[in-house]
């Protein structure tokens, strides 16, 4: 739309008027083009012709990626249109050059700049002749920003001038835009809407015919197949490109297949393949005829023609969707899933569009986790067998051993053979090449190293998410089934066995049998009231779910906080000592021995028993909060009452050597008889049994002392007397 030629004809006129009349503006319109702007403008041509090229749709919501000499010419171009606008701002090519910096800025994707440029052009010059090309690209890079308001009403003011001015091109493009818009936000409707309203206004019958193909595609996106036929068969109505009428048949034959006429479609398709101008889309026509084949249950000839496509067409597009079809038919019709994976992650790694790559990677992760799983249950069997049967170990590693050195001989026989060939064919003058011998890498069989019941738990956990795999990721229910059952079977001591029981009876109902799921999910609720899964039965059931929380300490609690309130504290103690014994595993339990132990420390003044109930929560309960309520007093009580006890040992010593000093003394004092070589036996006797008896009177005497001093409460900070809600 630029006002210029890349013709020189054009410029003899100006070139006479230089001539003639050698003014000023003339003159330097004429040096500034033949100088500066012709090469400026062919370069910004050069760039936009290679940018459209890559444009593959006409409804392509993304911006294609500049590539090749592209970067390098745009920047060309705004290095010489900045220099238009600094030395020849007087030239009448200002307006041209401030529009193709603009654009090459929005190609290079430097939206802000590109704005700032083409509202430069309208403060420049509001009356120049690219005002409204100028609009149109000002409304395109506020949809760029996300402006959608703005770039919407300058779109619609766009569309209604470029009607009235006869500019076909602008409007095309300003209609494009705010579909292309639209089927970003995938209102597909008001896309559709809107590419009917183009049909009415334009006159160009290829654009036309593309308009048509691209609304087609729209149909097929909201599942309008009817009206997507008829779409494309419009098309020739026009006159459409080649690419435009290739694209469209293949699409027709698609549309067809789809709407369930198989034949028709295959028609086409034959048709096509017969014709050698569409030779270079022979991968597109063989790809769309092998899934039209597998829609007409003619599965070989189907997996023929995709196998084709694979391997003759490897490096192409059609190839990369080939193996996603082919993953598709060994997973849903030969139930072949090792063979379905390898396709599947063939295709999400090969140059497959996204709608095929994204699905063909989640599905390799899905296939990776059934061979995954199938593998540890298979060798977790083979553990237990071992475990079972020891013998059935060592005849495994006698055969593993035995099979190795078969295959190590043959392969040593094969080398020989082959290195006595080379020396005759040689002979003799130069060395034989060592071959390396290859063996095949198996593992020998590995004795297990866990217990027979840590291997069934590894089979059972294998076994059911194996099972939830089939029934809800692969769809293959029956074999969901058959683990299921496997476990209810041979685990019923298993945590899966009620899951297992639960996935049976929605099997069941699934398969149109529900008076049998429903006996299981009544067999669930009355047995399992403790576990989750009576929930989930209740539901299908429709009945009352069961309150999983309930503890029946709850209710005996309250009733010791109102005995307590009644200051009956005996009997409250004794009953918060029952919650601990009755339900040593309810949450109340730590909370019932502290209130014990409160009312026994600051009611009862009972501070041995209160300590004992402190202990217990010590003891049992150690990571409450209570037990780091209690700990520090606890501490304190029983450094204390040891103490204590050292003192009185410490007493009774002292008492001890006291009473054998002064047994010494006395020995010494008294003269000793020598005519009597024995003094009587019962004196001394008796004298011992007086002196043990003293001590022992001293002894109960410090202890009677001690126990009135324990009377007396330790020093420690009493806490606040609980209400019935603070004893926690």
């Amino acid at each position: 739309m630029l006002k210029f030629s890349s013709s020189l004809k054009k410029y003899i006129p100006v070139i006479i008027l230089v001539l003639v009349f050698p003014g000023c503006g003339v003159w330097e319109d004429f040096t500034t083009y033949f100088n500066l702007y012709y090469n400026t403008k062919h370069k910004f041509q050069e760039a936009e012709d290679a940018i459209k090229l890559q444009r593959k749709n006409l409804f392509e919501p993304e911006e294609p990626n500049i590539s090749g000499n592209v970067p390098q010419l745009l920047n060309n171009v705004i290095e010489k249109s900045s220099k238009i606008l600094q030395f020849h701002s007087n030239s009448g090519y200002v307006d041209n050059a401030l529009l193709m910096l603009g654009k090459s800025f929005y190609y290079q994707k430097n939206y802000q700049k590109a704005l700032r440029k083409f509202q430069e052009l309208v403060v420049t010059d509001p009356e120049s002749d690219l005002i409204l090309e100028n609009d149109l690209w000002i409304a395109k890079t506020q949809m760029r920003l996300k402006d959608f308001k703005s770039a919407l009403a300058s779109l619609k003011k766009v569309r209604e001038q470029g009607i009235e001015e006869g500019e076909d091109e602008i409007v095309k493009d300003a209609y494009v835009e705010e579909i292309v818009h639209l089927i970003i936000q995938e209102t597909y409707s008001s896309a559709i809407s809107l590419t009917n309203e183009f049909l009415e206004v334009s006159t160009n019958d290829e654009v036309n015919a593309e308009v048509m193909y691209e609304l087609g595609r729209l149909y097929i996106k909201i599942n309008d197949n009817n009206n997507a036929i008829a779409s494309f068969e419009k098309v020739f109505d026009y006159s459409p490109s080649f690419s435009v009428e290739l694209n469209s048949t293949i699409e027709l034959a698609s549309a067809l297949r789809k709407a369930g006429e198989n034949n028709k479609a295959l028609s086409i398709l034959e048709e096509m393949r017969n014709e050698n101008k569409y030779s270079d889309s022979f991968d597109k026509i063989d790809l769309e005829t092998g899934v039209t084949l597998y829609s007409l249950n003619r599965v070989d000839e189907s997996v023929e023609y995709l196998m084709k496509v694979d391997t003759t067409y490897a490096t192409s597009v059609s190839s990369g969707i080939a193996k996603y079809k082919l993953g598709e038919i060994f997973e849903h019709y030969y139930k072949n899933f090792d063979s379905a994976s390898i396709y599947y992650i063939k295709s999400a790694s090969s140059t497959a569009p996204p709608e095929y790559s994204k699905p063909a990677s989640e599905k390799a992760q899905l296939f990776k986790r059934y061979q995954t799983l199938q593998k540890s249950i298979f060798d977790a069997r083979k553990q237990l067998s071992y475990l079972e049967t020891p013998d059935e170990f060592i005849q495994d590693s006698i055969a593993f051993y035995s099979d190795t050195l078969s295959a190590e001989e043959k392969e040593l026989q094969s080398v020989d053979l082959g290195e006595r060939r080379n020396e005759g064919d040689e002979r003799g003058f130069v060395q034989p090449v060592k071959t390396q011998v290859k063996t095949v890498t198996k593992n020998p069989p590995m004795r297990p190293t866990i217990g027979i019941d840590s291997v069934k738990s590894i089979i059972v956990k294998n076994e059911f998410d194996l099972a939830n795999l089939f029934f809800t990721e692969l769809n293959v229910p029956d074999s969901a089934y058959y683990y299921y059952k496997n476990i209810i079977e041979n685990f019923p001591n298993s945590r899966y066995h009620s899951l297992s029981l639960y996935s049976i009876g929605t099997y069941y109902n699934g398969i149109g049998r529900k008076e049998e799921g429903d006996s299981i999910f009544y067999f669930i609720y009355d047995n399992y009231k403790n576990e989750n899964i009576v929930n989930a039965a209740a539901i299908q059931l429709k009945k009352p779910l069961i309150n999983l929380t309930y503890d029946p300490a709850d209710e005996l609690y309250v009733d010791a906080e109102k005995i307590l309130l009644e200051k009956k504290y005996s009997e409250s103690v004794n009953k918060f000592y029952g919650i601990f014994r009755d339900y040593p595993k309810s949450s109340l339990a730590p909370k019932a021995l502290y209130a014990g132990g409160w009312i026994l420390e600051n009611e009862l003044k009972l501070l041995d028993s209160a300590a004992v109930f402190y202990d217990s929560i010590n003891v049992k309960y150690p990571q409450s909060q209570y037990a780091s309520s209690i700990r520090p007093k606890l501490t304190f009580y029983k450094q204390e009452i040891d103490r204590r006890k050292k003192a009185i040992e410490d007493s009774l010593k002292q008492i001890e050597l006291k009473k054998l000093a002064e047994t010494k003394s006395d020995s010494l004092i008294q003269p000793i008889d020598p005519n009597e070589d024995v003094k009587k036996e019962q004196p001394q006797i008796e004298e011992k049994s007086e002196s043990d008896e003293e001590k022992d009177i001293k002894r109960k005497e410090m202890e009677a002392n001690e126990v009135k001093k324990m009377d007396t409460p330790i020093d420690l900070t009493e806490p606040e007397k609980p209400k019935s809600d603070k004893i926690k």
